[in-house]
Formats: C-alpha cells, structure tokens, sequence
C-alpha cells in the first residue's frame, strides 16, 4: 500500500455450495483466492426499521479459485525435478543450503543449520487411536541487540511460501490465535483467524516475543504442541488447524546477556513456553578481535556491493523444500534409532548427584526433537529412511543448544534451567532448609533465624541464598513470620 493510504476492505457473500464442506478445505483462512461474482447494492436498515439513504456494496460471489500458496501446491515442472535431483547428489548441498538461508548474515552456522532443518520439518504422526504427533520443528533465537535475528525471520519468511511475520507489542492473543467478532451483515457472530491459522502448514516468524504480554503468550501454549487451536466465545464453538511451524526471537530481559547468570533467568517468558521449543539458540555479542574484524569486512562489503551473491536463488530453495515436502517420508531405521536412544539414555544419568534430588539432563520432549530434526536432515538429501549418520547430525544440534542453555556450575546438564522456575540445585536448598526447620523447631518454637543461617552454613548454603529461599516459601506459604525475625513451619 502506497503511505498514508487507508486499508479498504470488501465484503464477500458466499452461500450454498461455496461454504460446502468440501469447498472449505480449499478457502480455509489464510489461502489466497480468486473469486469471480458481482458487485451489489445492499440497502442499510436503520434501527428505527427505516431504510437508509446509504447502501452497503457486497461482493456476490459464484466461483472460487485457490491461488497455490503452501508447499502442496506448488507444482513442478520436470525439469525442476531433474535439477532438484541433480542437486540432492550433491556432496555439498548442506553447505550451499547453510550458505543460500541467510547470505547477508555473517557468521551463524549451527543456526542457519537448524533453520534449514526447521523449513524442512520432520514427518508428522497420524496414530489408529486418533493422536497425532507433529513433525514440525518450532525455534527460539534470544539475543543481545543487533545480532541479525529479525533479519533471519524476514529471510525465512520470503523463502516459505506460506510465512507470516509479526512483531511484540504489535500482536494481541486474539491475533495470534483466533477471535469471535460481530458481524454486522449476516447479524450475529463471526470467527476471525489469527496468525498462526492463517500460517497453517506454513512458517509464522515472531519477533520481540519477549515484548509480548502474559496474556498473549498464554494463547500459544495449544498451538505449539497439540497444532489447533479451540475457541469458545459466543455461541461459536470450533477447533482451528494451526499446523504451524514457529520461529521466534526475544531479547534477554536485561537488554544484554549476564554472562555470569543462567540463560533461563534471563528469558522473560513462561517456562511452560520456552520447554515446547525443539531448539533454544542463544546469540550472545562478545568482543572477539578476529572476528569482529571479519564480521566489519562483511558488512562494509555488503554496503559497498549490493548483490548478495547466494549459491541458490530463493526460487530453487523453494520448490526443493515443496519436492521435499510433497514426496519425502524417512522412516527411522534401526541404527538411527540405536543412535538416539544410547544419546538419550546417556544423557539421563549424566545428571549430577545433588544430595537428595539429581537433576533431570534431558525430557521426553527432547527425545521427540531429537526424531524429528533426524527426519528432517533425512528429508534434506531426499532419502526415505533416517540413517545412523541423520541421527548424529541431530543429536550434535540439541547437544549443542544444551550445552549452551542448561548447563550447570558444575558442568551437569539439567533441564529446569530452561523447563522450570526452580533448578534442580535450588530445589534440593529447599529441601535442606525444610529439614533443618523441622530439626530447629523439636527444640524450639518460633525458630529464629539466626539459629537457621547457622544451621544453613554448615551445609553450604550462604546467607543470600537462605534468605532467597526463605523469601520463596513464604511466598509459597510453607512457612511464615510469627514475629520479626523468627520463623515457623504452616
């Protein structure tokens, strides 16, 4: 739209076969259509009954038409189909793939590996028993500003044929998901669909999640995990497809990374949230002479030549992603399988003993990722099964984001640093604190708390941290203040 310009909006009619069931699965919200009909008059009743001067203009329509619009669609000539099997022969398509997702970005390349992994997919899972499992790989990118991340989510979106791109503190829960309006020309109420519906089978890029309220947040929960979306508002009662893959960018809650703090402190995002993302990345800008120095020749260059020379032009990524897409299946074979359960099994009894509880390294829902980032390598080279050497490409990436974000002092793994309020360490303190309470209150009652951060340095717990945890259990209402400077259990 030109500046200035004001959006204007047509409302169209469709009635008897045009919202048939069948029709409906081709002009779902989102798609692109072209509708042939008639332009009417309509005459505005007012509500003293009368009949208004002005008219209504509404569209009539009597043919519809789905413009291609997700990988499905597109269709291939032989010729691409030659030069995209040409192209999966290539021993270095993983590097011009790497190379082509983002060429005005330096540096990078764990991230725009695992972009090329996410525009690919994993396959998604129809059970006899009704459940679905699905196959697309949602990512988080949280960096210090300036770092390229909304660049990434404005490439991804140009080459998705089916991407939305929206931004923080534009983007409101009903936006996001869908929302019941009243439609003033049929006269009752109507279902409008937000962006991750109208990007189903598709890409939805979020920028400043971050910046985003709690409320807003909280609407994505469903459609990460289950892939619909359920609304109840009015008298409208339905269930939106909202298979959707996401790709979201925040910034640390500080502005910048602490580098001495844990990356999940620093994400001001529910944790509940954070845990459904396959892969977290976290972008951290730290002086470093030799790079900085590329990454200023890099830059100075792109100003001075304006043509980024990409190895494949967005065109041939695209219709390799759709043959992909369209025609190729992997199955996990045995060794893959092999591969990832020895990673898996592992991992789980990597974690540190902590006195009472060991901390949890890796969830289920990391096992799920690890599957699907396999078949999405598989997918990448056109091979119908997931191979030992697909698995390995896997479990380097979710390593490699692990070792970044749940990461301990100690060099143990633990998964509440991202999945949970509370880390294991924290939890076993609290547990410490709750016993010696119960010790100090056999021999007396209020405890004070002087005798309590005695007791709590002796087992290893500083004064800060006490004083943290106490604030928390009162907070949690397990213990409380009889009077100043005392404490006792509820």
């Amino acid at each position: 739209m030109e500046g200035g310009e004001q959006p204007k909006r047509l409302n169209i009619f469709l009635k008897n076969d045009l919202v048939s069931p069948m029709s409906e699965k081709r002009t779902n919200p989102g798609v692109k259509i072209m509708v042939v009909g008639m332009l009417k008059e309509v005459p505005i009743t007012l509500k003293s009954g009368a009949k208004s001067v002005k008219s209504e203009i509404v569209f009539e329509a009597n043919f519809i038409e789905p413009k291609e619009e997700d990988y499905y669609d597109i269709k291939l000539t032989p010729e691409d189909e030659a030069k995209i099997k040409e192209l999966a022969a290539d021993p270095a398509l993983e590097r011009k793939f790497v190379s082509s997702i983002a060429p005005s970005i330096y540096g990078h390349e764990k991230i725009k590996e695992a972009l090329v992994l996410q525009l690919m997919g994993g396959v998604k899972k129809m059970r006899d028993d009704g459940v679905s499992t699905r196959g697309d790989i949602h990512m988080l990118l949280i960096g210090d500003p300036g770092s390229g991340k909304s660049q990434m989510l404005k490439r991804i979106n140009k080459v998705s044929p089916k991407g939305r791109f929206i931004s923080g503190k534009g983007v409101s829960g009903a936006g996001l998901t869908a929302s019941v309006i009243k439609d003033e020309f049929i006269g009752g109420w109507s279902l409008e669909a937000g962006a991750l519906v109208l990007a189903n089978k598709g890409i939805c890029c979020i920028d400043e999640m971050d910046k985003m309220s709690p409320d807003d947040t909280a609407a994505m929960h469903e459609a990460l995990e289950g892939q619909t979306i359920t609304i109840s508002k009015a008298n409208i009662q339905a269930t939106l497809r909202a298979e959707t893959t996401v790709l979201a960018a925040a910034n640390p809650k500080f502005g910048r990374f602490d580098p001495y703090d844990t990356v999940a402190k620093q994400i001001d995002l529910p944790p509940t949230l954070i845990n459904r993302f396959d892969l977290i990345f976290p972008i951290k800008d730290l002086p470093d002479a030799i790079k900085d120095e590329r990454l200023a020749k890099f830059v100075l260059d792109l100003h001075h030549n304006l043509k980024t020379e990409a190895e494949l032009e967005t065109g041939l990524l695209r219709k390799y992603i759709a043959y992909a897409k369209q025609h190729v299946f992997p199955v996990l074979t045995e060794g893959a399988i092999e591969e990832i359960k020895n990673y898996y099994l592992q991992m789980r009894s990597s974690g540190g003993k902590e006195g009472v509880i060991k901390s949890v390294p890796i969830s289920a829902r990391q096992l799920e990722a690890l599957i699907r980032l396999s078949e999405a390598h598989a997918r990448l080279h056109l091979s119908d099964k997931v191979s030992r050497k697909n698995a390995k490409k896997a479990i380097e990436l979710v390593h490699h984001y692990l070792s970044l974000v749940a990461m301990d002092e100690t060099g143990a793994f633990d998964i509440d640093r991202v999945a949970t309020d509370t880390t294991a360490s924290t939890r076993n303190k609290i547990i410490i604190i709750k016993e010696l309470l119960a010790e100090l209150e056999n021999k007396t009652k209020p405890v004070p708390l002087q005798d309590l951060v005695t007791a709590a340095m002796d087992k290893g717990i500083s004064e800060s941290e006490l004083d943290e945890i106490v604030q928390k259990l009162r907070r949690g209402g397990d213990l409380y203040e009889p009077k100043p400077g005392f404490v006792q259990r509820l």
